[in-house]
């Protein structure tokens, strides 16, 4: 069963040995890379990450940074909406569904609004990454037709509770 634990010291060795596959290291950060960032936004900004590992069972499989972004201090998005910074499962664990269940937990989790009310849950991705644009889609995620500073497409969801 796919849940989403809080990084703790237990699971951040864990975290940071997962690794994609060659073809996706243009799409995604490198974890180590992602959670230094989240600790920068934790120490430094008005948006703190919600940072957790997707486990299956006992075994760490990915992660997910979150932040909670107020209209008027975003460039892309206009409205407060949640954003997923980073979302990864690791190699050795891809194409057993465990991505299209740990998502399905994210978006639960953003509806329990752990950092305040939004109107949509927003994300971007690489054009190319069809994996991702199919992943989304299928939760309902419509792409605005902006492009951000790194090229990415942005999409969002409204929440609905």
């Amino acid at each position: 069963m796919v849940e989403l634990k809080k990084i703790t010291w237990e699971n951040f060795e864990q975290c940071l040995s997962l690794g994609v596959t060659d073809n996706q290291q243009d799409f995604v950060e490198d974890n180590v890379y992602a959670l230094a960032q989240a600790y920068v936004a934790a120490t430094n900004d008005k948006f703190p990450p919600i940072a957790y590992a997707i486990y299956n069972d006992e075994s760490v499989v990915g992660i997910v940074i979150l932040v909670h972004k107020y209209a008027k201090d975003s460039k892309y998005y206009h409205e407060n909406c949640y954003e997923v910074v980073s979302f990864m499962i690791g190699l050795q664990y891809q194409g057993k569904g465990y991505g299209k269940e740990a998502f399905a937990k994210v978006i639960d989790v953003i509806k329990t609004f752990p950092e305040g009310k939004a109107k949509a849950i927003c994300l971007s991705y690489d054009p190319h990454n069809d994996t991702a644009r199919h992943l989304y889609a299928s939760y309902g995620f419509i792409e605005t037709g902006v492009i951000n500073d790194l090229g990415e497409v942005v999409a969002r969801l409204p929440i609905t509770v």
